[in-house]
Order: structure tokens, then C-alpha cells, then sequence
């Protein structure tokens, strides 16, 4: 309730909010996701920038067959716990006609095609005089009169964007189907079951106008009942991708209509509109109608007025035509199976006697859910029973399933308690009003002495005598506005093993946008009613608002106010008393004493960082960024990350965001254990490109007249189509403020009395005005200090009221207190300390560096398909790997390397077709690869890991715990310093002076962390080399120094002025020293073209001027995202594959050239593995994965450790879906190169933690380098 973890008493553990088995189950639930929609002709569509992504609305959701359709469990909450869907009502108890029912919704639309049903091909979509969807009779239909909303003045449509019906309303027409839309007099409303789009004809002079129907939420259970299946089949003429068969509930309108004769031949397709689908029933009454039967199973036959020709100027039916009406009912038998992993997931198969069906639901190709199952929770394997009476499969069993659905309270008992109710009923029911006087309020006294829940039947009760009456399987319960079914569904399988019939959103057979947001909805509503999310989100709230380290105290304020929707405070109560109610929310946050008391201010940990975007936005209200004009304009800030701030609305880097909530800085935060989120932005990069672009707003407003620097773009600059303010302007003129600049800075101090000053006002009054605006009162007397020789000095010239003051408001964005929000300093302390000044002194003529030595960690961020990789050949295992891993198994052009040395399960493995560069490595004896590597604390297989027998890494499979775990290699404590660091901290105090350098061309990174006062912070640089001032900022520079200067006890002041001041001064060495440099190799860099290659070069011009930086030994991280592949079968892996093959062959080339491979290790490593088997789409988190180590002293062209023997599900090291247990740990490999790094026997235990609880594949020096 506090936001502190619980402990398991019994164990002395944490108790996990979800499970790895958890992290995998949601991710399904964000499948099929588009992450960036189209532009924005107004904003994004830049003449001279071509395409840029839409940064405002970026998630997209299509139609297509790339999500997971299938079911999902909730988390585990107090030992229960159910399915997403439960308690929503079925689709086919839905009353008939559902979408002329009160209630239902219908959505404006431009053109006739489905936005939330299944997309159809836009070919027939748009326009609509091919074969036109549903038409309203404008005469007849009550349909049209509610959609039309006829305005009485003008006698003409007044359409709305959305309208839900406010009564039931009668159908209008009826018609047969026919083959031919023509041949169809409308009206047809009566003949139809569910509508898609409908259109309305309101003027012959004006084009016509669509409302798309929007069903409401409702689920169908993954397994129907008996009797009610039977098989739909796919258009097409061949089994490669079409003419396939499913399982489909008979009551729901999934499937088109095919009719053969009386003899059962000649099929055809007949419809009512183009796109219509219906129940089986519909679909025989139609077919008897026409003069036929539903048909056996033959050929479908492709009709394109109804809907089926969806391969239209495709040249034949592919997966990319799988938009359209996809599936015809048959009268073909189909039953539903089973298929039972080792871990008690179930995947669903479908047979329909011996035709071919859809691989989603084929054996082995299925996707495994978690079912409920019942009883003991037990349920059939391989290896305790042997299947029972199931078929085994390799490791899996295969059961028949049937559905039983039935009754839950029969009344025998007198009425259920409300915990009864809540307990055992799951599925939802519509609302009885709605079917027409079928249903009954029970008034029975029974019924009405109960004031927790209504009762509703079809037949009505109004004695205790009859009160069994009210209770079957129609029966309805209303509790606190909530409608429950009395039924429950049990699945059957066989020798007594059961689970409960899972309820899911979206069809197998007919996937939509629509149920696909409803599914996400849930899920998101699951998350939100979970009990730990109140403490969490405040948590957030609370870290985002006031202070990055909250008591439990305040955490629980604010959560019980999240809680219960109220929160009062001298007199005031604030919120409405529901759930999640924001206003009582923040009420907590802003009005608690953590957060008013001025006591606290004074604290060294109270408060926090703020956000680079926060300080930005600050920074243009308090100065008041506005036109000349005073017209209001709209800003594009969505350059920011390019421009080095380190952030950016909807840009963030992964799914983490822009930092991490449990980042500690070295220095006070880490000496004090605790967190300093915001602070893992204060590298130098960033640091200086935010103080350039600081610097460059108030001279030239927000433009990009700083060669980049501003936050402003060149449209801003060249070419403003907004008037008053329109036209073009220089940066000379708003350097000089003539007019034209159309957003500046035109906050004038108050004292002054005017636009200059008028009064006289002296800078101290006008500083402590600007004080007041942008650092809350809060600046400390040194700085004042120098902030009002900063005015004095401006203060000449041309404009010189101007220039002062724009010099003051560009220093305070260099201030450690505009970038945190507590004091400086605290006010008992007196004194002040200066910082030391670091000592960036060159020798003129240094002496070349002897023994170097440098690592290169390449960290492939997002978890790289490393068995995508290197892949087995020639060899049995190479079956396995083609017949696991299904569509993303890599079949041609590898490239072969032989491993015939190297102990493994074949002899012969291949490279993936884009690693050329990396396989010459290899072969020429510089590459070689550690084989299913990994974080462990100790070795196991999946049966210690199924019995929890030894201990394990916290989080598996989690990005962020991962990436600490596997940087840190310290697998039980993700806050350890980085492998790196410790290695740098030992020869560092092995050679009693500072021999140690550690770069990142990228960010912040826990791998290269060491201890305080052992060893300097990590260079911080970006893939354009040194970050540097701009001349504005430059000029200053010496001031922005002397502003960070003190000791002071805030901790994040301190580590504020601590990486400003670094930055500085590194920044000035590294120029010096590399800034000039030239490679060898430029151009191959510059024509890789790509930030990895970029990095790569910054660390090769590092590497040359290892003389100049006197550096003995080295460390590099350079990294590359997008590794997260849940939806990438190949192209994207593809892709990053050949950034790191050109960046490594570059570099290479370039290390050689300088005659230093041999003193160069290149070492790759990601979070985690992913799964051996596909999604449908792509990959999942797994385990252990295939890395490689590069460099001219390595032994190379072998395979180190142990690639798995078996890649089934019945291999020792798979824990299921391809998820292997490493059997070379981290420190395995880490040792080796540690060693021949300099780190010295006795200092291993220290930098390696965990390396005794290892006794096989730990590898020395010898073993990994020649």
C-alpha cells in the first residue's frame, strides 16, 4: 500500500507482482501494433525534410492477421486469478439484431471502408460504385432518420461524427441474397445479421456519406459448444497460403455464404452487400432460398460484388491480399483438440477430417496460452502419466475438447451470496431491457429482501414457492450495474481433467481493429485495477512532480487518495470519490508536507531533477515566447533528440523512456542508496547541447541559427506561412531584433517599467525578478554574484538593456539550481568549498603508449535473435532448428563456418547471410563465438529451474533488470557497478595511478560504472565526435563554469555541477587531443552511414590519440537499439545485422591500419536471448543467446562453450517456447577477457563476484586469445 515490496514470510523473498511466464503472456496482448502512423500534412510534411513520422498520434492498430488473437490470463492477485475477457458478455447472446438495438454506435466515416471491422482492399472500398455496402432507404429505414438527424430549419442531413441509438428501432426490407449486388432490390435491413458499413444517399447533388456500425464489446469462447461448429474454409486455390479450413461457432456472423445445387456442385458466393457476414443459420436459410444447400467442401468461389475477389491486381491470392472477406461457411464437420506443453499451456488445434487447416491452429504451429484449469491445477504430461488416454506428441500431449456449458445456481440452495455471485460466474450477459419483454425482474420476496443483486429471468417469479423458476442457464444477474450470465464453461479433456473455457475478444477467423482495442482496453483496465497500480502510479506521479525519493508515508497519502477518489485538506475535499480520480490525486501530491515544507527544501535527497523537455518548456512560458503580433502559434518541438537534448514527446528510446526510475548516479546519490532518475541525461553531450540551445533562444528566438543548436527548424527560420506574422527573416536580423523573428522571448522584468529600462532598476532587483520566474527564488548568493556581473558586462552598446538581459536569462539555464528543485545548498551552511579543478594538462611531445589495451562492448539493445545469428548445418540439429523455429527460420544463404575444432553438437554452423564482414573475421582466425551465453548465478536445467532448486536471475526476460544484470554480470544485484568499471577499478589499484579511461559514444551505461574515487566518470561522447559550445554559449563559458564551481549538498546539484564541470573540462581535453584527427578508414565510415558506424568511428579516433590522452587501458560502449523483434521475421534483423557487420569491418580495417588490432577486443552482448519458436510474427524474450568477440589477438575462428543438443521442447535447457537456459555464464567469458586485460588473479573474486559458483565453460585468457 506504501509502495514498499512484500516479503514472503516464510522464504524472506520478494514477492513478484508477475511472473516471467507473465511478462510473456501480456506482450501478446500488443501484437500487431504500428508504431508510427502517417504524417501530418501541417506539421510533419517539411518541404525540404521529405517524409517525417507523425510525433503526435504515433500508435496505429490495423486489420490484419499479426495479432494474437488468442486468450489471455490476468495477473495473480491474492492467489486468484482470472482470464482478460471475463465478465464481458458473449457475442452470440447478444439480442437479435443487436445494431438496432438501443445503445448502439455507429462512427462517422469519409468513405464506405471498415476503420474497425476487418479492412477491406481499398480498391473496393473507395470508391463505393463498384459494388456499394448496405444502402439506407431514406423513405423507410428508421435507420437512416437517426443517422441523417434531419435538421426541421434547413430540411437537410446534420451529420454527426458519432451517434448511439436512443431506442430500439424496427429493420426496414427484406431481400434474398444473390450473387450479383444488382440483381438485390434494397431495402434489406430485415435480411441481414450484422451490417459493416452503411450508406446514406442524403442529396443528389452531394456525395454520399457512410456510418460505420461499432459493435459493442462482447467475446466468444475459444472452445464451443458441441453441436454449434462447423468448418469455414479460406478462398484460394492452393494450401500454400489460402484454401484452408477452421473451426467456427455456427451463432456468429464470421463467414460468407457459398451455395452449391441440390447435388452438391457448382458453389457460388451469394450476398446481400459486399462484405457480409453471417451465422451458419443465416447462411443455410439463404442458400435454401436461392434454390440450393450450403456446400460439402469444394472450391471456394471467388465473387468480387460480394466481397471474396480480395487478390484484385494481385496476380493471384498471397498473404498480402488478407484484408476482405476471407472465409465461406461449409457444412463440413470440425471438431476442436488440444495441444498440452510440458508447462500446462494449451494450444488450440481445429480438425476438420483430413483437409489442411490454417497453421494458427495446426499442431506444432499453434500459439500456447494459460488456461484455469481445474481441480487440483494438474493437468496431463508426457513424462508423469504419458498423456493418459491424449495422444502424445513428441513432448506434448494432444486432447479432444468439449465444451460444456450449463447452469451455475439452480435455487435449490435459496439465494447465492454476492461472494458466491462474484466467485463463480465470469461471463457477462447483455442487459435483460434489451431483449424486448423476454426478461423478468424477479419480485419474489426472497428477490426483493435482497439488496445486493437483481435476478432476471424468462420466466417471471414473483413467490418464494417458484423461486427455483428464476434460476437456468438464461438466467441474469445484476450486480452494481454489472449483468452476469448464471452459466459457466468447463472444457473437457478427459480422464478427469478439466479447465475453464477461456473467454476471448477477437475472432481467429475474422480479426478486427475493433475487438482488437476492446482486448487492449482490458487489459489496460486489468492493469489499472490491479492493487499494486494505485501505490505504483503514485509513486511515478510523485517522483515526476516532487520528489525522486518519497517516503512510504507519502506514497500511501497518495495512494489511498487514488484509492478511494477523495482527498481532504484544510477544509477542502477534492475528487469525485471514484477510483483512479486524478484531481484527489494530485491534491495528495502538491498539498502533503513532503511537498510544502520548506524544511525539506533544505534536504540533501528531497526534490529532484528536472527533465531536459520540462526545463525547455519552462524556460519559453516564464520568458514569454510569443509572436510580435501576439497571434498564437503552434510549435513543432520534434527535432529534439537530433539536436542532442535527450528528449523528445513521443521519441523515446525504448520502452523504459528517456531514463530509468532506478538510475544512481555516481557520487551522493549512490553513496546515500538513492535514486536520481532525471540525472542519467547529465552526460556531456547533452549537457552542452542543452546549454547551446539555451543559449541560442533568447539572441535568436526559436530558430536553428546556431547550425543546429536551437530548437527552433530551418521552416522556422526561412519560410512562415502564418499571418500577421508571415514571411522570411535572417538570423542577422534577430540577432538584432529587427522585426520579422515570429517566436522570441518578450518577457520584460516589471522593475524596469517598459521595454527597456526605464526605471533604472538595478540588476540585483532584476536578477531576483528572473529568480523568482525561473529558479522559484532559490538562487544561491555566489551565483547571484555572478549573474549581475553578467548584466554589467552586457550591458553596452547597441540595446544594451537587451543584451543584459538576455545574457542573464541564457546564465540561468546554466544554474544548478534551474535544473533541480531543491536548495542548493543548505541554509545552516554557511561556507562554501570550491570544487577542485581537474587537470586536463597534455605533455607537448608525448611518449608513445606501450602495452595498450582496449575493450569495444557492443551492446545490441532490445534482446538480439542471436539464433537467427549462428545457426546450425549439416547436421541433425539443423532439422530441429527449421522445424522449431517455422517462418523465421533462416533456410539459404548462410554462410558457413567450420567448427570442427571446437567440441560442438555439428561441425559445420552458418552466419547469417548479412554478417560477410564478421564470417572473413572469422575464418581468417579474428572472430570467434560464445555459444548460448548468458546471466546465471549457477548452472541448471529446466528441471531445477521448474522446481526453483537453485537460485535464479531476478526478472528474466524483463529489458531493463537484464540489461542491468548483464552489464553488471552480477546477476542477483542489479545495482552493482558494470563489469567494466570493476575491471577498471582493479588496474587502477593495481597500478596506484589513474591508467583508466572508459568511453560512451552512447549514453549513460551501467557497464561502465565503477566505484567512487577510484576511478574518473565515463567520457560521455556522441557519433559526431566532442560535443562543443556554439559561439554564444562558448563566449560564456568560463561563467558556466564558475556557476558550478561549489560543493553543495544537494545531490542532485552536485550531480549537476559534478557532470557540467567534467564536461567542460573532459570536453576541452578530448578536443584538443582528437579533435583534428583523421582515420584511414573516413570514408568507409561515412559511407556505412549509419550512428553505429558513427560510434565506431568516434572510438577509432579515441584509439589514435591514445598517446596524446596517455591512456595504458581503455574501455568503449557503443550500442545499437531495435532488437525487441516481436513483430520482425527476418527484414529488421536483417537490417541491424548489416549496421554491425559494416561498423565492425570499418573498424577493423581502421584498427589495423593503425597497427593496433591485436590490442583491440571487440565483445558483443544484449539483455537476453529470444525465443526459438515464431509468434506468428516474430520473436519473444528468452534466455541465453550467441555473441561473438573480434580483434586481432583473438583465437579465433571457433566456437566457445556449448551450443544446445537439443532444440525441442524435450531438450534439458528449454523452458518452453524455445526460452534455453544458458550453459555458459557472463563471467565465463568475462574472466578470459579480464585476464588479458591486466586484472590479476587475486582481484578476480572482486570483479567476477559469482565466478566460484562456476566449474565448466570459464574461460582464461589462453583459452580466448592467442
Amino acid at each position: 500500500e506504501d509502495g514498499t515490496r512484500v516479503i514472503n514470510e516464510s522464504t524472506g523473498d520478494y514477492i513478484p507482482t508477475y511472473t516471467n511466464a507473465d511478462i510473456v503472456n501480456f506482450s501478446r496482448g500488443w501484437t500487431n501494433f504500428v508504431h508510427r502512423q502517417d504524417q501530418r500534412d501541417n506539421i510533419e510534411a517539411e518541404w525540404d525534410l521529405g517524409f517525417v513520422p507523425n510525433a503526435l498520434e504515433p500508435m496505429e492498430l490495423p486489420t490484419s492477421e499479426g495479432r494474437d488473437v488468442f486468450p489471455k490470463t490476468e495477473l495473480k492477485v491474492n492467489e486468484k486469478r482470472g482470464y482478460i475477457g471475463d465478465n464481458v458478455p458473449r457475442c452470440d447472446a447478444l439480442p437479435p439484431k443487436a445494431w438496432l438495438k438501443k445503445g448502439a454506435t455507429y462512427h462517422f466515416r469519409e468513405d464506405s471502408q471498415s476503420l474497425m471491422g476487418k479492412k477491406d482492399p481499398d480498391w473496393w472500398a473507395n470508391p463505393d460504385d463498384w459494388t456499394p455496402r448496405m444502402v439506407l432507404d431514406p423513405n423507410t429505414s428508421s435507420l437512416y432518420a437517426k443517422l441523417c438527424n434531419k435538421d426541421e430549419v434547413t430540411n437537410q442531413c446534420d451529420f454527426r461524427s458519432t451517434v448511439v441509438l436512443d431506442e430500439d428501432i424496427p429493420c426496414d426490407g427484406e431481400c434474398n441474397a444473390d450473387r450479383s449486388r444488382w440483381r438485390i432490390s434494397m431495402p434489406c435491413e430485415c435480411s441481414i445479421d450484422e451490417p459493416r458499413t452503411v450508406r446514406i444517399d442524403h442529396s443528389p447533388n452531394l456525395a454520399p456519406v457512410w456510418y460505420e456500425y461499432v459493435r459493442q464489446p462482447c467475446i466468444q469462447l475459444a472452445f464451443p459448444e458441441d453441436g454449434h461448429m462447423k468448418t469455414v474454409r479460406e478462398i484460394g486455390e492452393n494450401t500454400d497460403y489460402g484454401n484452408k479450413a477452421m473451426c467456427a461457432d455456427t451463432r456468429l456472423p464470421v463467414a460468407g455464404t457459398a451455395c452449391c445445387d441440390k447435388n452438391g456442385q457448382n458453389p457460388i458466393h451469394i450476398c446481400v452487400f459486399k462484405g457480409d457476414r453471417v451465422s451458419y443459420s443465416t447462411s443455410e436459410e439463404r442458400c435454401a432460398a436461392y434454390g440450393g444447400t450450403t456446400c460439402a467442401w469444394s472450391t471456394v468461389p471467388i465473387n468480387g460484388g460480394c466481397g471474396t475477389d480480395t487478390a484484385y491486381n494481385q496476380g493471384s491470392y498471397s498473404e498480402d491480399s488478407s484484408p476482405g472477406l476471407r472465409f465461406l461457411w461449409s457444412s463440413q464437420p470440425c471438431s476442436m483438440s488440444v495441444q498440452i506443453s510440458p508447462d500446462g499451456n494449451v494450444a488450440i488445434i481445429h480438425k476438420a477430417g483430413t483437409i489442411n487447416v490454417k497453421e494458427r491452429v495446426a499442431i506444432d504451429t499453434g500459439t500456447y496460452f494459460g488456461v484455469l484449469w481445474g481441480g487440483d491445477g494438474s493437468y496431463p504430461t508426457v513424462s508423469s502419466s504419458n498423456c493418459g488416454s491424449c495422444e502424445v506428441h513428441e513432448s506434448t500431449c494432444v486432447c479432444p475438447a468439449i465444451a460444456v456449458t450449463s447452469a451455475v445456481f439452480d435455487g435449490s440452495q435459496g439465494m447465492p451470496t454476492m461472494n458466491e455471485l462474484v466467485s463463480q460466474l465470469h461471463i457477462g450477459a447483455p442487459d435483460p431491457n434489451s431483449f424486448d419483454g423476454t426478461y423478468s425482474l424477479c419480485t419474489a420476496p426472497m428477490c426483493l429482501n435482497n439488496a445486493d443483486y437483481n435476478v432476471f429471468s424468462t420466466t417471471a417469479v414473483s413467490n418464494d414457492a417458484s423461486i427455483a423458476d428464476a434460476f437456468d442457464d438464461q438466467t441474469i444477474f445484476e450486480v452494481n450495474g454489472l449483468f452476469l450470465s448464471n452459466t459457466a464453461s468447463i472444457v473437457d479433456i478427459g480422464d478427469g481433467y478439466t479447465f475453464r473455457n477461456p473467454p476471448m475478444y477477437n475472432s481467429p477467423i475474422d480479426q478486427t481493429q475493433r475487438d482488437a482495442l476492446y482486448e487492449t482496453d482490458a487489459i489496460l483496465q486489468h492493469y489499472v485495477d490491479h492493487p499494486n497500480t494505485a501505490p505504483f502510479i503514485s509513486t511515478k506521479l510523485i517522483q515526476h512532480l516532487v520528489t525522486s525519493n518519497p517516503s512510504p508515508r507519502y506514497v500511501k497519502v497518495v495512494a489511498d487518495a487514488f484509492r478511494t477518489g477523495t482527498y481532504t485538506s484544510g477544509g477542502y475535499t477534492f475528487g469525485k470519490g471514484n477510483y483512479g480520480d486524478m484531481e484527489a490525486c494530485v491534491a495528495a501530491i502538491l498539498l502533503d508536507r513532503e511537498a510544502r515544507s520548506s524544511t525539506l527544501d533544505d534536504d540533501a535527497i528531497s526534490g529532484r531533477a528536472r527533465e531536459p523537455l520540462l526545463k525547455v518548456m519552462h524556460m519559453m512560458r516564464s520568458m514569454e515566447l510569443s509572436t510580435e503580433s501576439g497571434a498564437k502559434r503552434e510549435i513543432d518541438m520534434i527535432y529534439l533528440t537530433t539536436r542532442g537534448l535527450g528528449q523528445e514527446s513521443f521519441n523515446a528510446p525504448s520502452v523504459f523512456s528517456f531514463f530509468l526510475s532506478e538510475y544512481q548516479p555516481v557520487g551522493p546519490a549512490l553513496n546515500k542508496g538513492v535514486v536520481a532518475p532525471e540525472t542519467q541525461l547529465f552526460d556531456a553531450p547533452k549537457l552542452i547541447s542543452f546549454m547551446n540551445g539555451l543559449f541560442s533562444l533568447p539572441a535568436f528566438g526559436l530558430t536553428d541559427c546556431q547550425w543546429w543548436q536551437g530548437f527552433g527548424s530551418d521552416r522556422a527560420r526561412y519560410w512562415i506561412t502564418d499571418y500577421p506574422d508571415g514571411g522570411y527573416f535572417d538570423c542577422g536580423s534577430a540577432e538584432t531584433e529587427q522585426p520579422g523573428v515570429p517566436l522570441r522571448l518578450r518577457w520584460k522584468p516589471p522593475s524596469w517599467g517598459g521595454e527597456t529600462n526605464v526605471n533604472n532598476a538595478p540588476p540585483s532587483q532584476i536578477i531576483d525578478e528572473v529568480d523568482l520566474l525561473l529558479t522559484g527564488g532559490r538562487l544561491h548568493p555566489s551565483n547571484k554574484a555572478i549573474m549581475e556581473q553578467v548584466y554589467n558586462s552586457a550591458n553596452s552598446g547597441i540595446n544594451p538593456d537587451s543584451k543584459s538581459l538576455k545574457a542573464v536569462i541564457s546564465h540561468f539555464a546554466a544554474t544548478p539550481e534551474f535544473h533541480i528543485t531543491n536548495n542548493l545548498m543548505n541554509s545552516r551552511v554557511t561556507t562554501t568549498a570550491t570544487r577542485p579543478t581537474p587537470d586536463i594538462s597534455t605533455p607537448p611531445n608525448p611518449a608513445p603508449v606501450t602495452d595498450y589495451r582496449a575493450i569495444v562492448y557492443l551492446y545490441m539493445d532490445g534482446a538480439m535473435d542471436s539464433y537467427s545469428a549462428l545457426v546450425p548445418m549439416n547436421c541433425y540439429l539443423n532439422q530441429q532448428y527449421v522445424s522449431v523455429r517455422g517462418d523465421i527460420a533462416i533456410k539459404s544463404g548462410l554462410l558457413p563456418i567450420d567448427a570442427s575444432t571446437s567440441d560442438q553438437p555439428c561441425d559445420d554452423f552458418g552466419l547469417h547471410p548479412s554478417l560477410s564482414n564478421i564470417h572473413s573475421l572469422y575464418n581468417d582466425g579474428d572472430a570467434s563465438f560464445i555459444a548460448n551465453v548468458g546471466p546465471l548465478i549457477k548452472t541448471m536445467d529446466k528441471y531445477e529451474f521448474e522446481a526453483g532448486s537453485k537460485p535464479q536471475p531476478m526478472a528474466l526476460f524483463a529489458h531493463n533488470t537484464q540489461t542491468q544484470i548483464t552489464q553488471t554480470v552480477f546477476a542477483q544485484d542489479a545495482s552493482a557497478g558494470g563489469v567494466l568499471g570493476r575491471i577498471g577499478d582493479s588496474i587502477n589499484n593495481r597500478e596506484g595511478s589513474d591508467v583508466f579511461d572508459a568511453y560512451s559514444i552512447s549514453g549513460t551505461p551501467k557497464v561502465l560504472e565503477g566505484a567512487p574515487s577510484v576511478s574518473k566518470p565515463a567520457d560521455v561522447l556522441s557519433g559526431s565526435g566532442v560535443a562543443d559550445f556554439i559561439p554564444k554559449a562558448g563566449t560564456f563559458e568560463a561563467n558556466i563554469e564558475a556557476l558550478s564551481e561549489n560543493v553543495v549538498t544537494s545531490i542532485y546539484g552536485e550531480t549537476f555541477s559534478v557532470s557540467m564541470t567534467n564536461a567542460i573540462y573532459r570536453t576541452r581535453l578530448l578536443d584538443e587531443v582528437i579533435g583534428n584527427v583523421t582515420l584511414d578508414e573516413d570514408s568507409c565510415f561515412t559511407n556505412a552511414g549509419t550512428d553505429l558506424a558513427d560510434q565506431f568511428e568516434q572510438v577509432a579516433r579515441i584509439i589514435k590519440s591514445r598517446d596524446g590522452l596517455e591512456a595504458k587501458r581503455d574501455v568503449f560502449y557503443v550500442s545499437i537499439g531495435g532488437f525487441d523483434t516481436h513483430s520482425d521475421n527476418g527484414p529488421v534483423l536483417t537490417n541491424l545485422l548489416s549496421q554491425i557487420d559494416d561498423s565492425i569491418s570499418c573498424f577493423a580495417s581502421e584498427m589495423k591500419s593503425q597497427g593496433v588490432w591485436s590490442n583491440v577486443t571487440v565483445i558483443s552482448a544484449s539483455e537476453f536471448g529470444r525465443t526459438l519458436t515464431s509468434n506468428g510474427l516474430g520473436t519473444d524474450h528468452a534466455w541465453g543467446g550467441n555473441h561473438f568477440i573480434a580483434g586481432g589477438s583473438v583465437a579465433g575462428g571457433r566456437i566457445h562453450g556449448q551450443y544446445p543438443d537439443d532444440l525441442t521442447e524435450d531438450g534439458i535447457l528449454n523452458i518452453g517456447r524455445g526460452r534455453l537456459i544458458p550453459t555458459t555464464s557472463w563471467e565465463g567469458v568475462w574472466k578470459g577477457i579480464a585476464e588479458w586485460f591486466g586484472v590479476e588473479t587475486q582481484d578476480m573474486d572482486k570483479v567476477l563476484p559469482n565466478l566460484q559458483n562456476f566449474a565448466t565453460n570459464i574461460f582464461n585468457a589462453a583459452d580466448l586469445f592467442e
